[in-house]
Formats: structure tokens, C-alpha cells, sequence
């Protein structure tokens, strides 16, 4: 028995599996956080450290500053590390889903495939192509939607991508505040200020972090429900 074109008439269209990955994307997501977590924590054990060792507290020598210090440093390197991963799979993932949402539906999205990657890593368009991306591959891979449709201009936005990349951008703003204050050389003040603002970034990643497995869940679940594709 000859098989048949995916995209003939009354067929499913052959779409890549995601389970997997997006199970593995998710995981990486919450292993970030949890990596981000201890590296608030280390920020602030280096600002009671440094606060004990001015303050003259008995014990406190120049080994617990470089300890602590050390600590910190090698729990930024532990994040960013941890961060890459999530970003890599996510983003192998992202591209997958955008090659099933074309075939689920021929609407043109607003940023060519190439944007899928590249929009995460270009200076000033990562403010909003990122998120247009996404949404389109929402709004695209939703069951309902004609498979001749157009263009996603008529089709309605996610709320949930919305939120996420508003988190995302609330983070990018927490992230940079404290290189703006910070004038000269850095002061305890300054190193309690770092660890406030991580302690609202490691808050506001977790967020994203459950907004964003979302949207992988429900796009993952959408591309393997059998439609008609015409």
C-alpha cells in the first residue's frame, strides 16, 4: 500500500514528535531556577560576610571574604551553565514546533523560520520577536484553525504567551538595575542591593519559568491531536 502525501486531503499532516524534548526543555527550566536560586543565596551570604568581616565580627578574616566570594562567583558560572541547557533544548524544541505549526496551517507568521533562532540573540529586536514568534506558533498550531488560513493577524493572541514575555522583560529590567547604580567601587550597600534584585529576578524567572511550560505543554499536546488537514 503506496503512502499517502501528508498534506493530501483528509489526512493528518506528519508532524515532529516533542514529547520528549519538551519534556526535557521543562525539566532544564526548573533546574535553571533552582540554579538561580543558589546563587541569590550565595549573594547573600557574601553581603553578611562582608558586613560581619567590616563590622570586625570575631572569626571573620580575609579567608571567609575570598570563600564566600569564590562561592558566589562559581554559583554564577553554575546559572549561566544551567541556563545554556535550558536555552539550547528550548530552543530545539521552539524550532520543531515551528516546522509542525507550517504544516498544521499555511498562514504566513510575522518573522521568517530563520527568526525562530535568531530573534532570541540580535540586540533590540529580542524585546518583542521573540514573543511574536511564539504567539504565532500558538495561534497557528491552536486545533480550529483552517489549515488554508492566510495570515495570523485575525487569529486571536495567547494571554499566557503575553504574560510570560512580560515577566521576561520585568527580569531583563530587575537584571540591569544594578549595574546602573553601581558607580566606582562596589560598596556593602551595593552588594545588598545585588542580592535584593536577585532575590526579585529568581522570583520573577520562576514565574516565567511556569508560564513558559505552559505554552510548551499545550503546544506539545496540540500537535498530537489527529486533525484534517486540507
Amino acid at each position: 500500500m503506496t503512502r499517502q502525501d501528508p498534506l493530501s486531503p483528509a489526512r493528518t499532516p506528519d508532524l515532529r514528535p516533542l514529547g520528549s524534548i519538551a519534556r526535557v526543555a521543562t525539566t532544564l527550566l526548573f533546574v535553571s531556577c533552582a540554579a538561580n536560586l543558589f546563587a541569590t543565596w550565595t549573594d547573600w551570604r557574601r553581603y553578611r560576610v562582608v558586613a560581619d568581616y567590616v563590622a570586625g565580627e570575631p572569626g571573620m578574616g580575609v579567608a571567609d571574604l575570598v570563600s564566600a566570594d569564590n562561592l558566589a562567583m562559581g554559583a554564577a558560572w553554575l546559572t549561566f551553565l544551567a541556563l545554556a541547557a535550558a536555552a539550547t533544548v528550548f530552543l530545539t524544541w521552539l524550532w520543531r514546533a515551528r516546522l509542525n505549526a507550517e504544516r498544521l496551517c499555511r498562514a504566513e507568521h510575522r518573522r521568517s523560520r530563520g527568526w525562530t533562532i535568531g530573534a532570541w540573540f540580535v540586540p533590540v529586536v529580542n524585546l518583542w520577536f521573540p514573543r511574536q514568534v511564539v504567539d504565532d506558533i500558538w495561534r497557528t498550531s491552536k486545533p480550529g484553525v483552517p489549515a488554508d488560513t492566510y495570515r495570523v493577524d485575525g487569529l486571536g493572541q495567547s494571554p499566557l504567551v503575553r504574560a510570560w514575555w512580560y515577566t521576561i522583560l520585568a527580569d531583563v529590567l530587575v537584571v540591569a538595575l544594578p549595574r546602573i547604580e553601581t558607580r566606582g567601587a562596589v560598596t556593602i550597600e551595593d552588594l545588598r542591593s545585588a542580592a535584593l534584585y536577585g532575590t526579585v529576578s529568581t522570583l520573577l524567572l520562576l514565574v516565567a519559568a511556569i508560564l513558559l511550560s505552559q505554552v510548551i505543554r499545550q503546544v506539545t499536546h496540540w500537535h498530537t491531536i489527529r486533525r484534517e488537514h486540507r
